[in-house]
């Protein structure tokens, strides 16, 4: 029946086999005996797609509520135990990861040496329930509808440069001046170029600019990288002007060696906003899953 399952959520024999980590021929034949099993057709198949009968879309809720029950039933065990054990697996997005939860998830391994953890590194959205993780941090202003969301900190974007480049090419005072200046994108779609900023402090800008008024500027650069840590190291060496979040340019900017520019106005957009610890909402939830969502609150009440 789980098998089952994995067939259906995967659409494919293939696709299920590789995520069970077993053979198409092993899917083929757990399918054939269930079939057999209940005397009925759950699966349409052709050479290019497959279908559920109507029988088997019966069967299919009705397993799929069986492994959810079974989940909560490992979950209710876990969750009584005072000895911190068990899976956790986790996914984030690669900054975040790389240069604020490494650290604490290291620190969080070596205390709990008795958790498996699997942490999954990403940049797209990921579902807890569909990726199969236990927990999901994110940064965002916009938590997933349906889980439990935890807020750990939170996070704002930064348009920084060095002292150099801004001798030689002078320094931005509103978002229209960004057009004669080399901003470095991400490059991954079209609307990483759309830099947006809403006014935040009336009294350093403009009359004609009201407060909280929204400037969109389309800005140009000849350098185009999507990762934050080699887009920091070709600001630091003078190329340009980008975005960052506050976390990736913490010590640069304390050491002077870049330059928060704009002060006076708060960029919109992604990779900013609250950092959000999201899980399925369960009666029982995981000792170690609970554990963890408390040693990253309390090391990054600070942060």
């Amino acid at each position: 029946m789980a098998i089952f399952v994995k067939v259906v959520e995967s659409g494919s024999l293939s696709q299920a086999a590789q995520a069970l980590g077993i053979s198409p021929s092993s899917i083929s034949r757990s399918l054939a005996r269930l079939e057999l099993a209940i005397e009925e057709k759950l699966l349409e198949r052709t050479t290019r797609k497959m279908r559920l009968t109507s029988t088997g879309e019966q069967v299919f809720i009705q397993c799929r509520d069986m492994l959810t029950s079974a989940k909560m039933a490992v979950s209710a065990a876990q969750s009584n135990e005072t000895d911190i054990t068990g899976s956790l697996r986790i996914a984030a997005p690669k900054a975040l990861s790389r240069q604020v939860l490494m650290p604490m998830v290291m620190d969080f391994v070596k205390l709990y040496p008795k958790v498996s953890f699997h942490f999954k590194v990403a940049d797209h959205l990921i579902d807890p329930i569909g990726d199969e993780v236990d927990l999901v941090i994110r940064i965002t202003d916009n938590p997933i509808e349906g889980l439990v969301a935890k807020k750990l900190s939170s996070c704002k974007q930064l348009l920084c440069a060095t002292p150099a480049y801004l001798k030689q090419h002078g320094t931005p005072t509103h978002p229209n001046e960004l057009i004669q200046h080399n901003c470095i994108v991400l490059g991954e779609i079209p609307k990483d170029r759309e830099w947006k900023f809403q006014a935040a402090l009336s009294s350093s800008i403009s009359s004609k600019q009201s407060l909280n008024d929204i400037v969109e500027v389309n800005v140009q650069g000849t350098f185009i990288v999507n990762h934050s840590e080699i887009r920091k190291e070709a600001v630091l060496q003078g190329t340009g002007l980008a975005l960052f979040p506050d976390f990736s340019v913490a010590d640069e900017v304390k050491s002077k060696a870049l330059i928060p520019l704009l002060s006076d106005w708060k960029v919109l957009g992604n990779y900013q906003g609250d950092i959000v610890a999201q899980y399925p909402q369960s009666k029982f939830i995981p000792s170690q899953l609970k554990v963890f969502v408390r040693f990253l609150e309390e090391a990054l009440k600070d942060k």
